[in-house]
């Protein structure tokens, strides 16, 4: 009787949903005011505030605003503080300027929200303020630091084109004192990024991030008569960032056994004199300069930008070739990118008895100025393997010059032996006569090669070649190794 029951319940269910078939649109429901089913609001303050804690700054904000008791649980569980134009104005919202006065009266308006100072994960200002809005600034600076923040950013470069580091007398002076103070406490900031603003160095109050792991200056004017920048006494500094700063100096007081990671673009230094023998990867885009970083063990990859010289046929081969090695002689992975003159009057350069012992791949960017068909220009690129005893991948990029139709080699060098290289790429190839000499030169002296690809095409920044002289280029390349005995390890793309 029992399964005789089931199967007709089954066919009246299966009846009545052919029946309501097209018409959902009619169905109504009532909503229970005595449902047992769990809301949000409900979910213990734990939950709810680490559901918080995941929304976007913006999206967090918002739901503060949805009653009374969401506002008090925001207050409570406030952990980042992003102000930016993109999270104080409605984004597609013309109806309020964008300007500096708006920007600042939201952010007043939010942090008196507030009322109390939560403790801060993350605190950040990216707007184009100056110093005319030192009083709202520094009211926020304090705020920041009594909420004893991790990670703090102050960034005021928005609205400055990218080369421009901008007068110094319209910069915002951030106040290092704040963080010294009895309510303040600079024990907890653990990354530093400050863009647009003037910092005095020559006050000791620099010295108080002892746990600081990263800093960052961006665009950054120093006040009083500085020599150089002492970096602080942070042993905890993993990575250091500086670009776009006027200054004649870097050094430290005390090795950083910490610091794994150093930048330095564009901040035109006389000296750099690093104490840090556990750096990992080092980039600097400076004039050629001397520089020390206290032999470094575990440097994996350095990537080297070198400005051009005001002297003529000023090129920076000789410092590559003897600064380099000194500085980077343990460096595994490294990336040079230099302006290289080629003129039969530069056949000497410099030489070192230090070596890149352990570098392994070598990449270099040249852009070439001078004389295409000079081959004693070029061929002086060939010390290479030489000063790299241990390479196994060497690249190189050149643009200029132009393609010469009848031309051949003419063998000027004796080979090298070099037991390590394996593999080569030349890109621009056939625009310099000297590159396929070198080109046949690593041939001859790579006991190991495995592959050499050689690319006509111009692979880096300048005047690209046109498709015709491309073709022309690679039919040079073809003519110049034809019957030679290297054909089964040279590609031609």
């Amino acid at each position: 009787m029992a399964k005789q029951k089931e199967g007709v319940d089954k066919r009246t269910a299966r009846k009545m949903i052919r029946s309501t078939e097209g018409c959902a649109k009619s169905i109504t429901f009532e909503r229970n005011n005595k449902s047992d089913a769990v809301q949000l609001h409900d979910l213990p303050n734990d939950i709810l505030g680490s559901i918080l804690s995941r929304l976007t700054f913006r999206a967090s904000s918002q739901m503060g605003l949805v009653s009374h008791t969401w506002r008090r649980l925001w207050r409570s569980c406030c952990r980042k503080l992003v102000f930016t134009g993109a999270t104080m104005f409605q984004p597609g919202n013309r109806s309020i300027k964008h300007t500096r006065t708006n920007f600042a009266m939201r952010v007043n308006s939010f942090l008196r929200q507030l009322r109390t100072h939560p403790t801060l994960n993350k605190f950040v200002i990216k707007f184009g303020l100056r110093r005319k809005h030192t009083r709202h600034v520094n009211r926020w600076i304090r705020f920041c630091s009594v909420s004893r923040a991790r990670h703090i950013t102050i960034n005021f470069t928005p609205g400055v084109k990218d080369f421009v580091m901008g007068p110094a007398n319209s910069k915002y002076i951030f106040p290092l004192n704040v963080f010294s103070g009895p309510e303040g406490s600079s024990t907890h900031v653990r990354t530093l990024h400050l863009g647009y603003v003037c910092l005095d160095t020559t006050s000791s109050d620099f010295m108080i991030f002892a746990n600081l792991k990263k800093l960052t200056l961006h665009k950054i004017s120093f006040l009083g008569d500085l020599q150089c920048l002492m970096l602080p006494e942070c042993n905890s500094l993993e990575c250091l960032s500086i670009s776009f700063c006027s200054l004649p100096g870097l050094s430290t007081c005390q090795p950083l056994q910490r610091l794994r990671c150093v930048r330095l673009h564009y901040c035109y230094l006389k000296k750099i004199e690093l104490e840090a023998p556990n750096l990992t990867s080092f980039d600097l885009t400076n004039q050629p300069i001397p520089f020390v970083l206290g032999g470094p063990l575990k440097l994996m990859e350095a990537n080297i930008k070198l400005l051009a010289k005001d002297s003529p046929y000023g090129d920076n081969l000789d410092y590559i070739y003897t600064e380099l090695p000194a500085a980077l002689s343990h460096v595994h992975k490294l990336s040079i990118t230099s302006d290289l003159f080629i003129y039969d009057q530069l056949q000497g350069f410099s030489k070192t008895s230090a070596r890149f012992i352990n570098l392994r791949h070598l990449t270099m960017y040249l852009p070439l100025y001078g004389e295409p068909k000079s081959i004693s220009g070029i061929l002086r690129l060939a010390y290479l393997l030489e000063l790299a005893p241990a390479l196994e991948e060497l690249e190189l990029h050149v643009n200029g010059g132009g393609v010469d139709v009848g031309w051949a080699l003419r063998r000027h060098m004796l080979p090298y032996s070099h037991n390590r290289l394996k593999r080569v790429l030349i890109s621009g190839a056939s625009v310099w006569d000297g590159l396929m000499e070198l080109a046949y030169y690593i041939l001859r002296s790579a006991n190991r090669l495995e592959s050499m690809v050689l690319d006509p095409k111009i692979r880096i920044g300048g005047p690209q070649l046109d498709g015709w002289m491309i073709d022309i280029g690679r039919e040079t390349i073809k003519n110049i190794f034809e019957g030679e005995e290297f054909q089964s390890i040279i590609t031609i793309l």
